[in-house]
Parts: structure tokens; C-alpha cells; sequence
């Protein structure tokens, strides 16, 4: 199934989306592997590099609802400049048509005023107990500039009331030369995070 993202990585204002396929995805089973297997080695080194917390295990929580994550800030980034504690505009994150047999979910999520649109092709998500993580690979492209390659991954913990402790990395994965100089480096990325540590179902 074909997936519209919108987001914009260099202006920390995205509106995206995304639908499950099962592409590539007879083989997920919500181990290090098969995470390390739908993005590389090396993808999932940075994932952890900076810092992001995979939750692993083939029993996720219903993640079903949409949840505010919101004051939004940078905990740890790969791109030079970038300053750890910037705040986010608020950023709403939905969730549906989660499936634990092929640990496939849909997910869409917004900020005001994205400048870029992005195609996924596939969410996948693990976890166990209250935990989960969730992972995406996106072709970006910002207004009439080359597209490049891109992945999002969501992590945290389900209450009745909402996502305890969420956290959000955007990695640029090949900005195919960026002409128009409007993505990051390729193999850099930014650690978000909600900063009260709690975000609430909408």
C-alpha cells in the first residue's frame, strides 16, 4: 500500500503520513534483526548513536488513537549546528489499522506548515507489555528539489491516557547530492522527544 508522508526536516514543520505495506516484510518479527534488516546495520548504529530507545518483541501495545506530543524538543543530533534543547512546534501523532500478526500499523501525523512531501512504503512496530517502537522509510522531496531517501522511527510507552516518554528520529539516508540544498547531510539525523515526558490521547 502506498504511503503519503509530509514533513520538513530542515524547518521542524511536517505533515505526513503513512500507510503499512508488506513489503519487504514477510520476515519482521520485532527482533534486532529484523529492524537491523528493513534499514541496515549501519541505520540502526545511529538509531542508537543517538540515543533512541528500540523496544523489541513480536507483542506491541494497541498504539490505535491519536496523541499530542507537545512542548516537542531536540534531545541529541548527527547535523552540525544543530543546538540540543530547541523546541518543536507541537506535533500530533495517529495511529490505526495496527495488525500484530504482521506487526504492521497506518500512521499519519502533522505540524503547521510542512515544505515537503515524502512517500513511504511500509510502518512496521515491535514491543512488548506497554512498550513499543515503530519503523518507517520515506522518499523525501522538499518543493521541486531532487527526491532523497529518509526514515522516521517513534518510540515510547502506552497508558490508558497516553505515550509515556515518546521519542522521534528523522534520518536523512541520501540527499542525492542536494542541489537546492534544502535537506540535511545524508547519514545524520535528530533525536525528538516530548518534554514533559508525556503525551496525551487525543
Amino acid at each position: 500500500m502506498k504511503t503519503k508522508l509530509f514533513l520538513a526536516l530542515l524547518t521542524f514543520a511536517l505533515i505526513f503520513s503513512c500507510k503499512s505495506d508488506d513489503d519487504g516484510g514477510g520476515g519482521f518479527d520485532g527482533s534486532l534483526r529484523s529492524i537491523e534488516d528493513f534499514y541496515s546495520p549501519e541505520i540502526l548504529d545511529a538509531l542508537e548513536d543517538l540515543g533512541f530507545l528500540i523496544n523489541t518483541g513480536n507483542t506491541p501495545p494497541n498504539l490505535e488513537g491519536a496523541y499530542l506530543f507537545s512542548p516537542l524538543k531536540l534531545l541529541s543530533s548527527t547535523v552540525s549546528g544543530d543546538t540540543p534543547g530547541k523546541t518543536f512546534a507541537n506535533y500530533m501523532a495517529s495511529f490505526k489499522n495496527q495488525n500484530n500478526s504482521e506487526l504492521t500499523i497506518d500512521y499519519n501525523g502533522n505540524h503547521i506548515g510542512a515544505s515537503q512531501v515524502d512517500e513511504g512504503n511500509g510502518a512496521f512496530i515491535s514491543g512488548s507489555n506497554n512498550e513499543f517502537s515503530m519503523f518507517l522509510k520515506t522518499t523525501t522531496q522538499i518543493s521541486n528539489s531532487v527526491p532523497a531517501e529518509s526514515t522516521i522511527a517513534i518510540s515510547g510507552k502506552m497508558t490508558e491516557n497516553g505515550i509515556e516518554d515518546a521519542q522521534m528520529v528523522l534520518m536523512m539516508l541520501d540527499n542525492k547530492g542536494n542541489p537546492d540544498g534544502v535537506y540535511i547531510p545524508d547519514n545524520t539525523g535528530r533525536l525528538l522527544y516530548d518534554s514533559n515526558n508525556f503525551s496525551e490521547k487525543q
